[in-house]
């Protein structure tokens, strides 16, 4: 890297040129700033520039366009994009244009520094891909961003792809990410929910069968791999495939052919797996449930999900986007009022999107006019239950601690998860009603709503002094 940088700026807001460099400017990075794309092209065409930063959205001109565009022409530079539109198609356009990063508005100019001085380290190879991507869900959340930008760096090649997270975070609408982005995207795409075929029609269903291979196979059938050839396979729940099937996937994933049900005639393959699953795949294989081979041959790239309580901040985004997607029921967009909105911010969505969005169709049929008001939301969002009072810090706490446990029990095989839970989060709420008492155990067995024997057993079993 040289010791001396030159960031060049290309932004139609003076306001933001000025912050930008205000902010990277030290001893170290020269930052120059333009509004005008040709003054731009004069800039790269007479000095040496290291890094590039381009808004999207200029007066005469595309960012996106124009990195795609320069790449070729100005091979040394490195570029990167910025909006304050940060939607996933801009994302991953940007990364497969050409920009080594995208950064959103506000900006967090440490951050980005730290980008500059890291990318003019080394210089990574990006591919284009075609625009207007169909599933477009702006996000702020940092990690939604770095799956998008994988997305981006990853579409274009045939690697298989292990996507990761709980159930209904939204593992299909990234796989489907992957294929529209592809250069299969004009081939199928056949998406396997596995937990919905039948064990004794699995081989079948996935692998086909000729006639005459069982009871009922009364003619030749195709099956789902066969019917993605040359396209895509989505896997869901991975996890849910039979033992003895998986070394019939792992033959798939490396030789790329199969045999039907009852045939000995070789069928030759050429499509993308994308895998997901909502178990850690890592304990099924020390339970042996899950074969280590194959999870390496599909896990060559991963990606995890995190869940809705975890990108709140992309909770508007995604209420806005399902009140247009079912605009249908009540034939117009509704608005929601800023208390339901608040409410439905503090619940903690244990089915994430795929709750999110059953809630949303419920709260539009509910609204008797063009506001949904927390009167229209459902009673477990709209009350103070148990869910809405853990703050946000609570919950991960405890769901951390739940995970630890399960993963500690799948170790030891003891199944005493449940057991376990309890043994921990109990004790503080027995020393804490004792103490509020000041040992009066009568007292004490009335608040918590037990008898006292319930509770002198509780304080041994818990070993509270």
């Amino acid at each position: 890297m040289n010791e001396f940088l030159k960031v060049l700026v290309i932004d139609d807001e003076e306001n933001i040129l000025w912050l930008l460099k205000e902010g990277l400017e030290n001893d170290f990075i020269e930052v120059l700033t333009t509004t005008s794309v040709e003054q731009a092209v004069n800039i790269l065409e007479r000095e040496h520039i290291d890094v590039c930063l381009v808004d999207i959205f200029l007066d005469n001109a595309n960012g996106i366009e124009l990195v795609d565009r320069w790449k070729e022409i100005y091979s040394g530079v490195n570029f990167i994009v910025m909006t304050a539109q940060n939607t996933s198609s801009n994302v991953i356009n940007s990364i497969n244009a050409g920009a080594l990063d995208f950064f959103p508005k506000p900006f967090d100019l440490e951050k980005l520094q730290n980008k500059i001085l890291e990318i003019c380290k080394k210089t990574e190879a990006e591919s284009s891909v075609d625009k207007g991507f169909v599933y477009d869900f702006q996000t702020s959340s940092q990690k939604m961003l770095d799956i998008y930008k994988l997305i981006g760096r990853i579409a274009k090649t045939n690697i298989n792809v292990l996507i990761q997270g709980e159930t209904g975070t939204g593992k299909e609408v990234l796989a489907r990410m992957i294929y529209e982005k592809s250069n299969r995207n004009d081939k199928p795409f056949v998406a396997i929910n596995m937990p919905a075929i039948p064990d004794e029609l699995m081989e079948s269903e996935l692998f086909g069968h000729v006639k005459g291979a069982f009871t009922g196979a009364v003619s030749d059938k195709i099956g789902k791999f066969e019917q993605a050839n040359g396209g895509t396979i989505f896997l869901d729940e991975i996890s849910e495939l039979n033992y003895s099937l998986q070394s019939k996937l792992l033959r798939i994933l490396q030789e790329r052919e199969l045999n039907r049900l009852g045939s000995n005639k070789t069928v030759k393959l050429d499509l993308r797996i994308i895998a997901a699953t909502n178990k850690t795949l890592e304990n099924l294989i020390k339970q042996e449930k899950f074969r280590e081979d194959l999870y390496y041959r599909l896990n060559v790239v991963s990606m995890d999900i995190p869940p809705l309580r975890e990108r709140k901040e992309d909770i508007p985004f995604l209420v806005n986007h399902f009140l247009k997607k079912h605009r249908d029921l009540k034939g117009d967009v509704l608005s929601i009022g800023e208390d339901a909105m608040e409410k439905i911010r503090k619940y903690t969505w244990p089915g994430n999107i795929r709750e999110l969005e059953n809630v949303m169709q419920s709260a539009i049929i509910q609204a008797s006019g063009s506001v949904i008001t927390v009167d229209d939301l459902p009673q477990k969002i709209s009350k103070n239950n148990v869910l809405n009072g853990y703050s946000d810090s609570l919950f991960s706490q405890l769901y951390k601690l739940a995970q630890d446990i399960v993963d500690a029990e799948n170790l030891s095989q003891k199944n005493m998860a449940f057991d376990e839970f309890c043994r921990i989060t109990l004790k503080p709420l027995f020393e804490a009603t004792l103490m509020e008492t000041d040992g009066n155990k009568s007292l004490a067995a009335k608040i918590l709503g037990i008898n006292r024997n319930t509770l002198r057993k509780k304080i041994k079993e818990l070993n509270i002094e």
